[in-house]
């Protein structure tokens, strides 16, 4: 009895292995034919393609702090050394702990600059920043029904910003029993309904994943309703096509979901396995065991 048990057990693991590389393969494709930008190649990294050929424009040009931040998203997965860029964040970080809105120190405007900030820095492994002026600023801005705004001095929270500053938290060192982390995970499980969209969803996984928490099947499955059968997600259920933003969002949530662990912490452990190189004998389980911590 107990053979047959075990032996049920293991062809439903396979079996489920083999449709979530069945999902990740179709929708991988999908974002295959479409011309990707830093997004799109981090979702490309996150399920196990090479990357390192794929074209990435430079934003050496801009003046605008997020476009540093998000190139970075993409270059480190091509193995792109991004000191340059990392310490070019760094010094935008104010006296009060933002990182400006613009890459001269000024703008204080824009939150998500301030929380990719955070996370592109932690992602590249470049983290000489002041962590305690940038985590305190954070919490000055958080809203009090928990949530994040675009702006700041805005009182509408919104659920994709809340989660990427669950994402920041979590970096900064702060976990489930810290009274932000509950306040701002109270305002998504309240709200996500309400306003609920592929990429809502998808950036609660990735910021409950990054916490340590348990991802419920009802979220994931939830996620799912969004897939359609060329492997695009849409962006709302009542869309009858699928889109790129919706489909890169999708397979970064369906990966950690999959994996239990973040992408941004993938990135962030790529330096620490210079010893081996993905080819090598166990190369899968000992990075995946790091990346779990």
């Amino acid at each position: 009895m107990r053979r047959i048990t075990t032996l049920t057990i293991g062809i439903i693991m396979l079996f489920t292995s083999f449709s979530f590389a069945l999902d990740v393969n179709t929708t991988g494709k999908y974002l295959e034919k479409k011309e990707l930008d830093e997004w799109g190649i981090l979702a490309l990294y996150s399920c196990g393609t090479d990357v390192k050929d794929k074209t990435l424009e430079k934003v050496d040009e801009s003046q605008v702090t997020t476009d540093y931040e998000a190139y970075m998203m993409g270059a480190i997965p091509k193995g792109e050394d991004v000191s340059d860029y990392a310490q070019k964040i760094i010094k935008a970080q104010g006296e009060n702990g933002k990182f400006a809105d613009y890459i001269d120190g000024t703008g204080e405007d824009l939150i998500n600059g301030h929380i990719w900030g955070i996370i592109s820095l932690y992602a590249a492994n470049k983290e000489n920043y002041d962590k305690e002026k940038a985590l305190e600023w954070l919490k000055e801005n958080q809203n009090e029904d928990g949530g994040f705004s675009v702006f700041t001095g805005m009182d509408y929270s919104d659920v994709d910003l809340t989660a990427m500053g669950l994402i920041a938290y979590s970096i900064l060192g702060l976990n489930e029993n810290s009274e932000e982390v509950k306040s701002a995970l109270a305002f998504i499980d309240e709200n996500l309904d309400k306003k609920e969209t592929c990429e809502g969803i998808a950036y609660y996984i990735l910021a409950r994943t990054k916490l340590g928490l348990e991802v419920d099947s009802s979220l994931h499955n939830k996620l799912l309703k969004y897939k359609l059968k060329d492997g695009s997600f849409k962006h709302l259920r009542s869309n009858s096509k699928g889109n790129y933003m919706a489909t890169w969002h999708g397979i970064l949530a369906l990966v950690d979901y999959e994996n239990r662990f973040s992408v941004f912490t993938k990135l962030h452990n790529l330096n620490r396995f210079k010893d081996i190189k993905k080819g090598d004998r166990s190369y899968d389980e000992i990075t995946s065991l790091v990346n779990k911590n």
